[in-house]
């Protein structure tokens, strides 16, 4: 069986971290599957070191920041993705998130003889380009919805090809280490109240923004230490006093029992993540083209398992962290009874079900 991963990433992590989950459960199912990744992710090196190959393209972010002219990018953007679809030949193409392409590329190479998997997240209501998004999905044999219920995505056409898996996490709750070994392992004290500080993949503007924020509030807080994990993206990142940051670990989520508190945007994984692995948490959201971080936020907050805060400031932040680690008990329960693991297999069952 040969799968070809389709993960489009510029600004953050997701789709990859996405598409990796599946991937290492469809290799625990089927050790003897052929795994390729096509990315334009810039922090790619992640897919190396969890064992995966990878055929790289630049990121929209980078065409703009080097100067590349816009109709060559997109001829080789094109060109690339039709040669390595032709060369792999994989049974199975599993998308994640822009069913058409980054740049409408895969159109034409979804009639192609491979089987069609389509990873539909939930997106921001009226967000641009969902129409043309429902106009290609009859092209897919199969619809993974990460989510507890297909609903969290609408109607769709032909819903008889929807699988909601509920959420896919890059780790197991099983596979998490204990506070003690990831401390160890992170070189932190053994000892104290940590915070962690998660701040997407690092390439939004907003992330130097949240840093800032979330370094004034723990300063509020007696005892407390803030930790920013660096996304393999995040560059420049200013030194604060009393912080320390931490780079080169992908991915975080198999160490967060490190962590008392946690300061996070409310992307899709960071979210899960942080609920699977009972970190109570402040969920600060990003303003996203397609995701709505806000909507995410304030469903984890209704259901008590953290608080979305809706005031930036210092003392806002301050007070929400205080609140959660006060009602830390409830908080954890909450978290883990809406992301209880098991997404990343069921979906990889998905895969090998239209491979049959």
């Amino acid at each position: 069986m040969r799968a070809l991963f389709y993960a489009v990433n510029g600004l953050g992590l997701g789709h990859v971290t996405r598409l990796l989950a599946i991937a290492r459960a469809l290799r625990a199912l089927e050790p003897a599957a052929e795994v390729l990744f096509l990315t334009s992710s810039e922090a790619d090196g992640v897919l190396f070191r969890e064992g995966f190959a990878a055929v790289k393209l630049p990121s929209k972010t980078i065409r703009e920041q080097v100067g590349l002219h816009k109709q060559r990018y997109l001829k080789l953007a094109q060109t690339v993705t039709w040669n390595t679809l032709a060369a792999f030949e994989p049974d199975v193409l599993v998308v994640d998130t822009y069913p058409m392409g980054s740049f409408e590329e895969l159109i034409p190479v979804l009639r192609w003889r491979q089987k069609n998997v389509f990873v539909f997240r939930e997106q921001r209501e009226g967000a641009v380009g969902l129409p043309l998004l429902h106009a290609t999905l009859p092209l897919y044999d199969a619809v993974i919805v990460p989510h507890d219920t297909p609903a969290a995505v609408g109607p769709v056409p032909e819903p008889q090809k929807v699988r909601a898996v509920g959420p896919i996490l890059v780790r197991e709750p099983r596979e998490l280490r204990s506070r003690a070994e990831a401390r160890r392992r992170l070189g932190l004290p053994p000892e104290g109240t940590l915070v962690y500080g998660a701040f997407g993949g690092g390439g939004e503007p907003e992330s130097h923004e949240a840093l800032q924020l979330a370094a004034a509030a723990v300063r509020e807080l007696p005892g407390a230490h803030l930790v920013v994990g660096a996304g393999p993206l995040l560059r420049d990142v200013p030194e604060l006093p009393g912080v320390t940051v931490l780079r080169g670990v992908y991915p975080m989520m198999e160490w967060l029992a490190a962590f008392d508190v946690a300061v996070s945007a409310a992307g899709y994984n960071s979210v899960n993540e942080l609920l699977a692995a009972g970190v109570p948490s402040v969920f600060v959201p990003f303003e996203r083209v397609l995701d709505d971080q806000e909507r995410r936020a304030m469903f984890v907050e209704a259901h008590g398992a953290g608080r979305a805060l809706t005031t930036r400031s210092a003392s806002s932040l301050a007070q929400a962290l205080s609140d959660v680690v006060r009602r830390r008990a409830a908080i954890v329960e909450a978290g883990r009874a809406l992301v209880p693991g098991g997404g990343a297999e069921r979906a990889a069952r998905v895969l090998l079900e239209v491979c049959r």
